[in-house]
């Protein structure tokens, strides 16, 4: 049973690290605006220019 329990809490903090580099990097993409790299936003095989 103890192990059950240890496993849990793996999965449990494996999840909560997975929530909270999902927030720190969308957090970081929205610091990067298209306003910020015009010359690639216009490139279209990049997919910016659509």
């Amino acid at each position: 049973m103890d192990f059950v329990i240890q496993w849990l809490w793996y999965v449990l903090a494996f999840v909560a690290g997975s929530a909270v580099a999902r927030v720190i990097a969308n957090i970081l993409n929205k610091r990067v605006s298209v306003e910020e790299f015009p010359a690639v936003s216009a490139r279209p095989d990049i997919g910016g220019g659509r």
